[in-house]
């Protein structure tokens, strides 16, 4: 029988999913750190330019940028024949895409070999809805009718997978890659094996090299320059694959499509995510956007942590805690946490974010485990998880004997936080919850001393709305005609999401987004 959304249990799954070995502990640094907050040129004019380039290169395809995007672009195209460079303007291979977790595929064998049976058309059904129809319909479709074949090419190309899994009441379509143990591991462990192939295959990778401008005759795209005044080289290719990340690190573009200040939210990933793919393509190109302000935010990030995946936030800010605002009041849902890219709309409406629980809280996640898992941590719902040690070491975590105290302690109103408090624990006792309707069993009160509490600062992960594309990941002119020669994939793409990423339907989408649309794009061009 398929298995629909409402009906999976993520739960069962992920308790049998396996323990990572050598769980984060407290605020110590983790591999995805926080990106640096840079400015790009954000006015097209400024792209339009004269070109004398000193040098001249031939391939068949330039790709830039080798996430899981521009990888999985660069390794197909070449396995079909095409000569490949692969251009990154930062000084290692994989951008953000190496802190990444798992990706969506649906209908691969691996689920099939695992007894899960998804139905495609409720998928697209849930997809749509869930954006409020925003998305494109045949992009959704193209993504959801090739994803499972990619985690299928994904094997073929040697990478393994320890299990299928989901989000709050996604689809159970996450495919989490697997170490040489069998655990769960992070996507550059599948990069490195990808790289590896597309080198054998002949492609080219350049690192610090980034792109700074398209090629165009007429209205199409036929290469790509590098360099800058005095020393530009132009490569000429008549397809040119845009897999460059995204804007989440330039904040010229950030505020003129959120309308939100930059410094207002915290980024998680690498640097290099300058929007260079969508400004040389608006720019230069004529491309059309779609929902360019839609970005991929977080449950937030505690003070004094390093990643998303440090204990802090993740028992406090990804759990259903108690969240109060400025005014100290209970503001949302917060079993909505599952979602944790809805959760960071609830957090940017707000000009202050809080955390309170208390010490029975803790105990809860050390005997009962959390409510919402992280693999890689090694954590899964109902199994124990130790996070008191990385709790209490948290320099943003404040702690005190009272709630009026802690309240003081936060900058809060202490009669407002009293009464908060008072009112959530009476939902607690009778598991009823009048306001925002939390479920009975994720209604902890918080009564036991001592107490604590921490301010969230709204996080992104990358931004989902780049330049409109249609099912064969060719950019779209403002016209409505596909740009000859020129492709995008990855968070250069959009036309799958409407304004947020949609982890409570398909988890793992954006990532399975990325090498899907980078296989697709390398199999049109080749074609």
């Amino acid at each position: 029988m398929a298995i629909t959304r409402r009906s999976f249990l993520s739960g069962s799954l992920l308790a049998g999913a396996g323990v990572v070995a050598g769980s984060l502990i407290g605020c110590s640094p983790a591999s995805e750190a926080a990106a640096d907050k840079t400015t790009a040129p954000t006015d097209a004019a400024d792209k339009v330019k004269a070109h004398n380039p000193v040098s001249t290169e031939q391939f068949d395809v330039v790709v830039v940028g080798s996430g899981t995007a521009g990888t999985c672009a660069a390794l197909r195209a070449a396995e079909l024949g095409k000569k490949v460079v692969c251009l990154e303007k930062n000084s290692g291979l994989g951008g953000t895409s190496v802190f990444a977790e798992g990706l969506c595929g649906i209908g691969s064998r691996f689920q099939t070999e695992q007894g899960i049976e998804v139905d495609r058309a409720a998928v697209l059904a849930d997809t749509m809805s869930y954006h409020h129809y925003a998305c494109l319909g045949p992009v959704v479709r193209s993504f959801i009718d090739n994803c499972g074949s990619t985690i299928d090419w994904l094997e073929d190309q040697g990478v393994a997978f320890s299990s299928v899994v989901a989000l709050g009441e996604s689809y159970p379509v996450w495919h989490l890659p697997a170490d040489e143990t069998g655990a769960p591991t992070a996507m550059k462990t599948v990069l490195d094996v990808l790289q590896k192939n597309a080198q054998d295959l002949g492609v080219e990778f350049r690192t610090s090299a980034p792109m700074t401008d398209l090629a165009v005759e007429g209205d199409a795209v036929v290469g790509v320059y590098l360099g800058g005044d005095g020393d530009e080289t132009l490569i000429e290719a008549p397809a040119v694959v845009l897999a460059s990340g995204g804007y989440a690190n330039n904040a010229e573009l950030f505020e003129k499509f959120t309308g939100r200040p930059y410094d207002s939210v915290h980024v998680w990933g690498m640097t290099g995510r300058d929007g260079d793919g969508i400004l040389a393509a608006t720019g230069t190109a004529n491309a059309d956007t779609h929902l360019p302000g839609a970005v991929m935010y977080h449950t937030g990030r505690i003070e004094g942590t390093d990643a998303f995946s440090d204990i802090p936030n993740f028992v406090l800010t990804m759990q259903p805690t108690l969240r109060v605002n400025a005014a100290a009041e209970r503001y949302f849902n917060e079993a909505v946490t599952s979602d944790f890219s809805a959760t960071g709309n609830v957090l940017t409406t707000n000009a202050a974010n809080y955390v309170v629980f208390d010490d029975a809280y803790i105990d809860h996640i050390e005997q009962a485990g959390p409510f919402c898992p992280m693999p890689n941590l090694g954590a899964f719902v109902g199994q124990p998880f130790e996070c008191r040690k990385g709790i209490e070491s948290c320099k943003g975590v404040a702690k005190a004997d009272t709630i009026e105290d802690l309240a003081e302690q936060l900058g809060l109103d202490a009669d407002a936080l009293r009464e908060t408090v008072d009112r959530y624990n009476e939902f607690c006792a009778s598991g009823l919850d009048e306001d925002y309707g939390k479920p009975a069993e994720q209604l902890l009160s918080v009564e036991k001393a001592p107490f604590y509490g921490a301010f969230i600062t709204p996080t992104l992960f990358t931004t989902v709305g780049a330049l409109r594309v249609n099912e064969a990941m060719q950019v779209v002119a403002t016209d409505g005609h596909a740009i000859s020669g020129l492709y995008a994939a990855g968070g250069d793409a959009a036309g799958l999401y409407g304004a947020n990423y949609d982890v409570d339907v398909c988890s793992g989408s954006q990532q399975g987004w990325a090498a899907t649309s980078g296989k697709l794009a390398a199999e049109h061009l080749s074609a």
